[in-house]
């Protein structure tokens, strides 16, 4: 959830994105499946087997002020911590780049953990709602996806 940073008095609201890069995906989950959540959404999933920390950055319309994120997370296939970085233009740097990342400067918001599910035996998914404490303008957010919980499945 964001508002544009041109309106410091917008509502909360929900902001479109597309998914500007990732860095593996399931061929069954793919990345695309981020930037349309309905009932039968599947979500994205990384590959098997990949290398860890997975990295997503989804990019804005336009500059948007990030003041909370919210996540769904498998119930099973769940990431020990997430880091958020917000990305924005580079001092001097007129237009986002057609391609790839250079001329952005991404700023470490924070980190936040996930339950290991372990109490619901692995039934329930955990939506997470992290509240950024401090003005996050940017056209990007990079999350980083470290290691997921060892679980039976």
């Amino acid at each position: 959830r964001a508002t544009p940073s041109t309106s410091p008095t917008a509502l909360m609201s929900l902001i479109p994105y597309t998914v500007a890069s990732c860095s593996s995906e399931d061929e069954q989950h793919p990345a695309r499946e981020l930037q349309s959540f309905h009932s039968q959404s599947r979500g994205w999933q990384s590959s098997r087997f990949c290398d860890f920390p997975q990295e997503i950055v989804l990019k804005f319309g336009g500059p948007v002020n990030v003041q909370q994120v919210q996540l769904l997370s498998h119930q099973f296939k769940i990431a020990t911590r997430i880091e958020l970085f917000v990305g924005s233009l580079a001092e001097g740097q007129a237009e986002p780049p057609a391609s790839g990342f250079e001329g952005i400067q991404f700023s470490r918001l924070g980190h936040f953990s996930l339950d290991c599910n372990e109490r619901s035996k692995f039934q329930a998914r955990e939506l997470k709602t992290v509240y950024v404490p401090r003005r996050a303008d940017g056209l990007y957010l990079r999350l980083l996806l470290h290691k997921c919980h060892v679980n039976e499945h």
